[in-house]
């Protein structure tokens, strides 16, 4: 082959290369403007979703936010020194409303004019935005009641946080199923839930993307929990649907949700809901079903119950509600001088468990477990580091713990008060080699939970 046959062939390669390339240019065009017109529309369709339940979801931006702060500042700024008045006249005291700025009138403006600039219907949102505010100052280890006047009940209501996708998702699915409903089957009634109350809502915050988005897409399990609020269909004309979802759900720009919460919200979305109040007539109310099921079942129906006394880091807490979350307990007992559980960090910690295993605070703890062994003979163990215990996790066979127990752990520092360990049934240590004597509480109860459950009596058959 000669030199201008190959220059023919290189040229003609170069016009098959050319054409192919500009091919695969016209597909990468196409596929980018089919992208955009996709996305195009599902604005247009969120944009739509969005006005269909504008009564129950509403989006927000940074301005609004900030419009909602200068709000809740001057409008609580406002009471806190009308407050002060008040004091005065009543002191007799000549009170000085000049000084207070109450007599300008400049507060009342001020207020009069984000009243104007801000949409009626964002406004009526703030007490849903109001236990949010803020959070970066407030301390972990409290609850919202003490972050906004307006949304505490006079009944006593108590709020809490609850931080991340996957919690506020649970929460979700929690507060839609309650197993006292009256269409609620006979085997769901009989389950491990039996009892356990419903957790109220009271507002969501959440960025757009885990809202709308996969793999997240909140709104997917939001409509799948309250099918009768948000019909399949999307019918525009079920104007009055979206009233009836007892909770606001806020949507915010990634900015707004910074300038609410007071830091970046890398989490995604929180969630503010309404603490459930257990009690000691609950919890009595909760082993008489699970006695009843023990009868009628064959599958595995123990009864195991974790009870904590003097637990004061809200971190440990929570680590252990998780933990008993993973080998079933059925409801953690609180001391009376225990941390609470809805405490934010503890919500957190927890992954969201403080919703699937009820927590019961009870003023004498001995008692309880006292009356626990007479109605249902639940026998109590003593986590102790005592090489005089009676009994050693490693040591015990299979069948050598009671078929219902209660595992009984202490105070982080102290371990559990000698009268607390008299009054279980039975002491209980872990084996340990080496120099090494104790283990954090979180690592314990892991360890004895997980071991008590393997070692457990099985129930006989009916």
């Amino acid at each position: 082959m000669n030199t201008s046959e190959k220059g023919s062939d290189k040229e003609k390669r170069r016009k098959v290369d050319g054409k192919k390339i500009a091919e695969q240019k016209r597909q990468k065009f196409l596929l980018k403007q089919q992208k955009k017109m996709e996305q195009q529309q599902s604005k247009t369709e969120d944009d739509e979703w969005f006005k269909r339940y504008g009564t129950c979801i509403t989006r927000i931006d940074v301005m609004d936010a900030k419009n909602f702060k200068k709000f809740s500042a001057r409008k609580n700024g406002m009471r806190s020194r009308a407050s002060t008045t008040c004091t005065c006249i009543d002191s007799r005291k000549r009170p000085r409303t000049a000084e207070a700025g109450l007599s300008s009138g400049h507060d009342d403006d001020t207020t009069m004019d984000l009243e104007l600039e801000m949409d009626p219907n964002l406004l009526s949102k703030l007490e849903y935005i109001q236990p949010y505010m803020d959070l970066k100052d407030a301390n972990e280890t409290s609850s919202v009641l003490t972050n906004s006047e307006e949304i505490h009940a006079s009944n006593g209501t108590r709020y809490f946080i609850a931080e991340g996708t996957e919690t506020v998702r649970m929460l979700l699915e929690q507060s839609a199923v309650d197993t006292n409903d009256a269409d609620t089957s006979s085997s769901e009634r009989d389950g491990d839930n039996s009892n356990r109350k419903r957790i109220k809502i009271h507002s969501i915050l959440t960025k757009p993307s885990p809202f709308l988005e996969e793999p997240v897409n909140l709104r997917k399990t939001l409509c799948e929990s309250y099918q009768s609020v948000f019909d399949k269909r999307g019918d525009s004309n079920n104007s009055d649907a979206s009233s009836t979802l007892p909770f606001q759900v806020i949507v915010g720009s990634e900015k707004a949700m910074t300038e609410i919460v007071g830091f970046p919200v890398a989490r995604g979305a929180m969630a503010c809901g309404i603490v459930p109040h257990y009690d000691e007539q609950w919890l009595m109310n909760h082993l008489r079903t699970k006695q009843k099921q023990q009868l009628h079942v064959d599958s595995d129906s123990s009864i195991r119950i974790l009870a904590l006394e003097n637990i004061c880091d809200t971190a440990n807490l929570g680590s252990l509600i998780r933990t008993s979350a993973a080998f079933g307990i059925n409801v953690v007992i609180l001391s009376d001088d225990s941390c609470d559980a809805w405490y934010r960090r503890c919500v957190r910690v927890s992954m969201g468990h403080v919703l699937t295993v009820p927590s019961v605070r009870v003023a004498n703890l001995s008692f309880t477990l006292n009356a626990m062994r007479r109605e249902f003979n639940i026998k109590s163990y003593a986590a102790v580091i005592n090489h005089d215990a009676d009994t050693v996790l490693e040591q015990t066979e299979k069948g050598g713990i009671s078929m219902n127990w209660c595992c009984v752990l202490g105070n982080e520092g102290n371990g559990l008060t000698e009268q607390m360990a008299r009054s279980c049934d039975h002491t209980i240590r872990i084996q340990m080699d080496g120099i090494i004597d104790s283990l954090s509480v979180g690592v314990a109860g892991g360890i004895l939970l997980h071991g008590m459950k393997e070692r457990e009596a099985k129930s006989i058959s009916h």
